[in-house]
């Protein structure tokens, strides 16, 4: 598999990343506003109310109050009172039916997460990611010494920052902006190469890759301005592929996405799919649709409960096969995947974690 990491910003002038596998957008990181929350951020909120089972209520410049759990309250803590917080969980700035949803969920015990370790300045304590075991065993230790050291000097900063004069709330720490977190995600040893087209995020890419990981510097590469690296990897509008309703098959058959607030429900349709052995058709198409669900899964960032209802197969020893592959090509994913497999009634049934 030769993987590839894009790194350029949309018309708007947006940054985003996407991870290319066999020629093919499998991952992508969206632009965000600048004023949107992301996961990890820490910031300095303000207690707006407490709840005795709920926990605090925190402002933190959105448009809802984000949760601390009860659980991490200090006894004593008041509303108005400015308090270190960091998003450990996203939750949808709104329903599918357009109305607002309950605010993110926080934490006090902050982490701050880089390529090989994440580092938890409440115990001291550094937690190996296990991208570091890809690394030499001989480079090992410094490249998670170097880290580690960067790590806390985050800490500090962010403490100073959050002592100093401002509003509140306000952002102190963003660890996940796009060049960061491509390279987090996804940079391997085995990276065929990481381009750019634009210098500032090549600045970035380039500050991170030599402080975190200077094996990658050979992949790291920038391309001209008027370079289109979006023609060149075929990504054409991740926008619009991301949420279209239907998606086509080389072969001539579709796929139909149907979103409920519950569920995702996929149809593996023949549509203008043929051949000679209608039984064969159908191994075929499902096969096609098993291995462009799971890419469009990765891509699209799908959460939650996905049932996907493929073309009835009349043999078990086809049904098992195609169980099999798509459960192969599931396991690409870094998201954490529980496969419940073909249901009595014909239908796949999965769960996905966001990773």
């Amino acid at each position: 598999m030769v993987q590839d990491i894009v790194v350029y910003r949309d018309p708007a002038g947006w940054p985003q990343s996407v991870l290319v596998e066999d020629g093919q957008p499998v991952e992508w990181i969206r632009p965000q506003p600048d004023l949107a929350a992301q996961r990890q951020d820490i910031l300095l909120g303000r207690i707006e109310s407490i709840d005795r089972a709920l926990g605090a209520f925190i402002d933190i410049g959105q448009e809802e109050n984000a949760l601390l759990p009860h659980r991490e309250v200090e006894p004593g803590c008041k509303p108005g009172q400015a308090i270190l917080v960091q998003i450990r969980r996203l939750i949808p700035n709104h329903r599918p039916d357009g109305t607002a949803s309950k605010g993110h969920l926080l934490t006090t015990r902050l982490q701050y997460a880089g390529l090989f370790a994440v580092y938890e300045p409440e115990q001291e304590r550094i937690i190996r990611r296990s991208k570091l075991g890809l690394v030499p065993v001989l480079e090992q230790e410094s490249l998670l010494a170097g880290e580690t050291t960067l790590l806390q000097s985050a800490h500090l900063a962010v403490l100073a920052r959050a002592s100093g004069s401002g509003p509140v709330p306000r952002l102190l720490w963003r660890p996940r902006t796009v060049c960061a977190a491509a390279l987090a995600d996804w940079a391997r040893p085995d990276l065929r190469t990481i381009q750019c087209n634009d210098i500032d995020l090549f600045n970035e890419l380039d500050t991170l890759v030599r402080e975190r990981w200077p094996a990658l510097r050979p992949v790291l590469s920038i391309r001209p301005e008027t370079f289109d690296l979006q023609a060149a990897f075929r990504l054409g509008n991740l926008p619009q592929e991301v949420h279209h309703h239907h998606v086509h098959l080389k072969n001539g058959a579709s796929l139909v996405f149907d979103q409920t607030e519950a569920l995702l429900v996929i149809d593996v349709n023949s549509a203008k799919a043929q051949a000679k052995d209608p039984e064969a058709l159908r191994v075929m198409t499902n096969h096609l649709a098993a291995s462009e669900i799971a890419r469009q899964l990765r891509l699209r960032n799908q959460a939650g409960i996905v049932m996907v209802d493929f073309i009835r197969l009349h043999h078990a020893e086809d049904r098992a096969d195609l169980v099999r592959f798509f459960t192969s090509e599931l396991r690409k994913d870094r998201g954490k995947i529980t496969v419940g497999g073909l249901t009595k009634l014909g239908l796949f049934e999965l769960v996905r974690q966001v990773p």
